[in-house]
């Protein structure tokens, strides 16, 4: 008997120089294939490079903050006197109090200063400080006050222009910022002295909702980029596998047709990077041009520059996963020499592991509930980033086998309505992943706009917009202080003015009280002060008795930003009388402005609200103007703070992003379904050359995105309910939903796939022609 002898293993060599082969088959395969294969090719690379490209901003995101934050660290003056700088020598120090308002939608900050001498030191950008009456303003500023938009603004800077701010100064190209040179700014609230400009940088400040808006906003983001790239790497499956089954009858084993596939996916993907790098670059050129309140002042062409290593990875990440996209969609296909199972009647889908990642984000976000409150728990994260990320991918991972039952049941109807169905039946797969992407972005902007609800009541700048204007300053000068009130009621328009002048009376005790200081017609509608005459002072009595004593020594006390406190004493004149308060004002001192006269100079506080006679958007811009001749301490804008800031710098990323995914979402889908037109060119040309009318093609197309698209809409605003209900209760919010802007966002979806569908008439009607059945 002969003895069987196993067969030697093919050498790891010889191995893998037929993989290699296989690998460049595919890729001759790609590149080689004539006009229809290069049209194959540049709808992928299409396809992959508007996800490229929006991956690549992605990674960006970071060096813009980061080079934003530096320019604004090294134009900075301390905060206050606990960040007092070191003399240096030759040089003169300056002083500075940074001020902030608004104009319009935009916002608008700088520097009034004070030279010691002619060796002050300079900020970045900037040539040189300017005198008293002087001025430098950045290029944006200064073009809009040689606008006609900036008409309202230029009697708030009626100081001569003596120069202009550099980019290096700047936070964006188009900021609004200014250096204005003010007499006795060391006395002014917020002043310190200056050595030299910049300051220590510090960390953004994140609780726990700011960051859950981050993790939402950037995974609502992502997520549909990851689709749209799977969905654009499987263009024209059906053409690709005929081609593999034509190998199979030249001897291709069922191994090569993959590697053969994974060839021909890694081409497109490659090809795909380089026009992704193509556009995220001509995008990066245009972005500088671009002005518009969201960008809060622009972006440099600069700063739009990926973190190397998430480039890296990106670069290294989109073949891999075209790759592995490619062969995985051949799991459930059997490619033999004569043809390809797959025209057979698909097996139906599963679902139970469809069901896994849902469930398993649903479980880690709800284990999380409560945790990310005020404080952000460190312990909380990843679980919720992960949880997050699930609920999101289960929305494509879910909706191919929900289309699949829903077409199954569908029948009947029209000529153009049966067609779209039979369509649909023998192949819902396909129409459920071009809906899919689109369906996480709807999912992700429910989820968004829900939670931006309770963050928009805790950080919302406590302004009080049109039809009232909130005022406030610090001054030494009462009697400045004091005209601040009648300015507001002479302006046209203005209906009520209602103003305090206050400042803090600490007692021997150590107790604080409040004082009110204006006229007797002031005082009288705070307290029932009787008969009343300049010099006069009155007091309430509360739960420890009078609130001050005739002859009592006191200290009237201020606090100035970026100032330690202004200590002036002061004793009570003996013609106190106390007197009962009305509603809302308790212990209290209510003083005539001569009943302070010869008392130092103690800093008081402004805080006025004006009602105009009729809503006008433009009203706060007058009140602006009034207070010019108040100096730079007076203003009518929003205090906002750091939260603030940081919720609107996140809102403005989630705009901005929102928007551009959308727009990456209608691309994918034209592009898309191009290519579904022209791989059915033939199906279609035998249709009309059959007598069916090319109005019923296209309402048969149109049946074909409007089916799988209602599904889609169906899931992604439960799932979106379901993940934004989820993440009030992380947080701890009360559970309330926006349904007019989830009634906005489903209609934005639903006409972005329409638009696109729309967009292919003409292919289609160029399709179904009978040149169409010629072959070569």
């Amino acid at each position: 008997m002969t003895e069987l002898r196993p067969r030697p293993q093919r050498s790891l060599i010889n191995r893998a120089f037929r993989w290699w082969g296989d690998l460049m088959l595919g890729v001759r395969l790609a590149i080689g294939g004539g006009r229809a294969g290069w049209g194959r090719l540049a709808l992928t690379a299409i396809g992959v490079g508007m996800g490229v490209t929006v991956l690549l901003a992605a990674t960006s995101v970071s060096h813009i903050l980061q080079a934003r934050d530096d320019r604004g660290y090294e134009r900075g003056i301390p905060r206050d006197d606990t960040e007092k700088q070191p003399a240096v020598p030759g040089t003169d120090p300056v002083y500075a109090a940074s001020r902030y308002s608004m104009f319009a939608d935009h916002d608008l900050a700088g520097v009034i200063v004070q030279k010691t001498g002619p060796n002050a030191p300079l900020p970045p950008g900037v040539d040189r400080l300017p005198d008293v009456g002087e001025v430098v303003l950045s290029p944006a500023l200064s073009e809009l006050l040689n606008s006609k938009a900036g008409e309202l603004l230029r009697p708030r800077f009626p100081e001569r222009v003596v120069g202009t701010i550099g980019p290096s100064g700047l936070e964006g190209p188009h900021e609004l910022f200014f250096y204005v040179g003010v007499p006795n700014v060391s006395g002014q609230s917020g002043a310190v002295e200056v050595q030299r400009f910049g300051r220590p940088s510090s960390p953004r400040t994140l609780d726990g909702l700011l960051w859950l808006l981050i993790v939402l906003g950037s995974a609502a983001l992502l997520v549909p980029v990851v689709v749209f790239i799977a969905t654009s790497t499987r263009l024209a499956a059906a053409a690709r596998d005929r081609r593999l089954a034509a190998l199979r009858l030249v001897g291709a084993d069922s191994e090569q047709v993959r590697r053969i596939a994974a060839g021909e996916a890694f081409v497109g993907a490659l090809v795909g990077l380089g026009v992704g790098v193509g556009l995220f670059l001509a995008g990066r050129a245009l972005v500088p041009g671009i002005s518009a309140p969201a960008l809060n002042g622009g972006m440099y062409a600069e700063d739009i520059r990926p973190d190397w290593t998430l480039a890296a990875l990106v670069v290294v990440a989109v073949p891999v996963f075209a790759v592995a996209i490619a062969v995985f969609s051949l799991r459930r296909i059997v490619i033999e020499p004569l043809g390809v199972v797959r025209r057979a009647r698909n097996q139906r889908r599963r679902l139970w592991w469809r069901l896994a990642p849902p469930v398993l984000g649903i479980a880690l976000l709800a284990s999380q509930g409560g945790r990310l409150g005020e404080a952000l728990d460190g312990n909380s994260q990843l679980p919720v980033m992960a949880g997050i990320v699930l609920l999101l991918c289960s929305v494509p991972l879910v909706l191919p086998w929900i289309v699949e039952r829903v077409v199954s049941k569908l029948g009947g109807g029209s000529p153009a309505w049966q067609l779209a169905i039979r369509r649909l039946q023998l192949d819902s797969g396909t129409a459920a992943r071009v809906v899919g992407g689109v369906a996480v972005v709807l999912a992700g902007a429910i989820a968004l706009q829900t939670l931006f609800i309770p963050a928009e009541n805790r950080y919302q700048p406590d302004n009080v917009p049109p039809p009232s204007v909130s005022v406030s300053m610090q001054d030494t000068d009462l009697t400045r202080a004091l005209a601040i009130a009648p300015a507001l009621r002479k302006l046209n328009g203005t209906a009520k003015v209602d103003s305090d002048v206050t400042t803090s009376v600490e007692r021997a005790d150590g107790g604080h009280i409040t004082m009110y200081i204006g006229g007797c017609d002031d005082l009288r509608q705070r307290a029932a002060v009787g008969p009343c005459q300049d010099g006069d002072v009155f007091v309430t009595s509360g739960d420890h008795g009078v609130a001050l004593a005739a002859g009592q020594r006191v200290t009237l006390t201020s606090y100035a930003p970026g100032q330690p406190p202004t200590l002036v004493p002061w004793t009570a004149p003996a013609s106190v009388r106390p007197v009962q308060g009305l509603a809302g004002f308790g212990d209290a001192v209510f003083a005539t402005p001569a009943a302070l006269a010869g008392v130092g100079a103690p800093v008081v506080d402004v805080n006025a609200y004006v009602q105009p006679r009729r809503q006008d958007d433009t009203f706060v811009e007058y009140v602006r103007n009034a207070l010019v001749p108040f100096g730079w301490n007076a203003n009518a804008y929003a205090a906002v703070s750091a939260s603030t800031s940081t919720f609107l710098l996140i809102g403005r990323v989630v705009l901005i992003g929102s928007v551009i995914t959308l727009l990456m979402a209608a691309g994918s889908l034209l592009v898309v379904a191009l290519e579904q037109i022209r791989e059915r060119r033939r199906a279609l040309a035998v249709l009309t050359a059959n007598g069916v009318q090319r109005f019923v093609l296209a309402r048969s197309l149109l049946w074909q995105t409007t089916v799988p698209i209602a599904v889609a809409v169906v899931v992604a605003v439960v799932s979106g309910l379901v993940l934004a209900g989820l993440l009030l209760y992380v947080t701890r919010q009360p559970i309330a939903f926006d349904w007019g802007t989830i009634a906005v966002f489903v209609a934005t979806a639903v006409v972005a796939v329409l638009v696109s569908t729309g967009c292919t008439l003409p292919s289609l009607w160029r399709a179904a022609n009978a040149e169409g059945l010629r072959d070569e």
